[in-house]
């Protein structure tokens, strides 16, 4: 059984546990209308805190799920119905969406080119990609920065060997099938043969023959790995983003990025993922937050404030528990003026540790009434 599947299932049924408890517990004291649990009591504050636990867990992945843009580097050549063939690199079962399969293949500097089939959960990576193959199904595409496909320009004395998906008759031409191949997307090089005016267009392109009478050429672009941004760039602002819009909910100053907090993150970010230890331990008092996840890698910044935001639910602004809500005071917190992000994963690539540090200085618990306000519109 897939980790995930295995973690799902064991909240589920830690879930069904702690419901059957609390039921229990009512009924025994149902005979007393006027009973009410006492909200002090260690067990109903344990309780509450791993309700909320799973609440978490469940909605952090709705947010991760709900990613049905297609976002990062890896989103050219989008093909349906066909699955690279070329050199595979990488391959992980168990993959519940295609933009996990995206952001897995982003995450390897080999990786060019992906291919996922969600019936079977199924994610292929390729360090070279030779064609495509007709395999329903399957959705692929590129990470090299532009399109893996480009226009026919390449005449060679000969032909390359490979797979046929037209044949094309009365072409005048070598141009007019070069122009045919670059009128079809899943076209990726051509064979002329001028004696008899025949255009083979090709779906997939191995080695060279030389001769035969044969006109040919490969119309790929050159498979080099170009990320069109830094990741960890781009992750910090989209977390700054999601940090400043919850505080504009509350009528709090914005937030800004800043070298040294980055710095202090990168390397809280960096140790924990080192580690590789779940949860990580960290002091929960400190004007930092800590996230991290099983299968959730390359998530982006928003989401997770999103999921840390929402604690606000649980929130009692005039008796707080800081100690069971601790995230999301911080995000919204009035004496912040800069923030800091870190972002690491194991060496698995499977788990992603995010550290968030603020710049405010001083007693988190007794300062929460001055620095933590209710929503402003």
């Amino acid at each position: 059984m897939p980790q995930n599947k295995q973690c799902r299932t064991m909240s589920l049924f830690v879930g069904v546990i702690l419901v059957s408890m609390f039921t229990s517990n009512y009924n025994v004291q149902a005979y007393s209308h006027k009973k009410k649990f006492n909200n002090d009591d260690p067990n109903v504050k344990l309780f509450r805190q791993l309700i909320r636990e799973l609440q978490w867990n469940h909605n952090r992945r709705l947010f991760f799920e709900a990613r049905t843009e297609a976002q990062g580097d890896c989103t050219a050549d989008i093909l349906e119905g066909y699955q690279w063939h070329g050199q595979e690199s990488i391959s992980f079962p168990g993959v519940d969406t295609t933009q996990r399969c995206m952001d897995s293949c982003d995450l390897s500097d080999q990786c060019i080119g992906w291919s996922y089939k969600p019936t079977t959960k199924m994610c292929w990576g390729f360090s070279s990609v030779k064609g495509a193959i007709k395999v329903d199904g399957v959705r692929s595409g590129s990470c090299v920065g532009t399109n893996l496909k480009t226009k026919c320009t390449e005449i060679r004395d000969g032909q390359y060997l490979g797979n046929t998906v037209q044949t094309l008759q009365n072409i005048a031409t070598i141009e007019d099938c070069m122009t045919s191949c670059d009128n079809l997307n899943i076209c990726f090089g051509y064979i002329y043969l001028p004696s008899g005016t025949t255009c083979y267009l090709q779906h997939s392109v191995a080695e060279f023959d030389a001769g035969g009478g044969y006109k040919s050429g490969a119309c790929f672009a050159p498979q080099k790995r170009v990320r069109l941004a830094d990741p960890l760039k781009i992750f910090r602002k989209d977390s700054l983003d999601g940090h400043n819009q919850k505080r504009k909910k509350h009528c709090v100053p914005e937030l800004t990025l800043d070298t040294d907090l980055n710095k202090i993150s990168q390397d809280f970010a960096d140790q924990l993922a080192a580690a590789d230890v779940t949860p990580p331990v960290y002091d929960l008092s400190k004007m930092q937050t800590v996230y991290f996840n099983k299968g959730d890698a390359a998530r982006h910044g928003t989401s997770i404030v999103d999921g840390f935001y929402d604690e606000h639910k649980y929130f009692n602004f005039d008796n707080p528990d800081l100690t069971m809500v601790s995230h999301f005071p911080k995000i919204i917190w009035k004496s912040s003026t800069k923030m800091g992000v870190g972002r690491a994963f194991t060496s698995d690539k499977q788990t992603m540790f995010v550290v968030t540090t603020y710049d405010w200085e001083g007693s988190f618990i007794d300062s929460y009434k001055d620095n933590v306000n209710k929503k402003c519109a």
